[in-house]
C-alpha cells in the first residue's frame, strides 16, 4: 500500500482546526486559573482562621463568665 502524503488543511477545514486548538488552549488556560485562584483562596481562608484564633487568644477573661 502507498502511503499518501499530508497535505496542511485549506480553507474551512483549516479554519475550524485552529478553533479547535484555540478552544484547547482556553480550557487549559481556564483549569489553570482555577488551580490558582483554589490555591489562593484556601491560603487567604487558612490566614484569616489563624488571625482570629490570635484575636481570640488576646482577649481577655470577662468577669463572671
Amino acid at each position: 500500500m502507498k502511503e499518501k502524503a499530508t497535505e496542511p488543511l485549506r480553507g474551512d477545514a483549516a479554519w475550524r482546526a485552529e478553533v479547535q486548538e484555540i478552544a484547547k488552549r482556553n480550557d487549559a488556560a481556564r483549569a489553570a486559573g482555577a488551580r490558582r485562584r483554589a490555591a489562593k483562596d484556601a491560603t487567604v481562608a487558612d490566614e484569616a482562621a489563624q488571625s482570629a484564633r490570635r484575636e481570640m487568644r488576646s482577649l481577655r477573661d470577662l468577669p463572671g463568665a
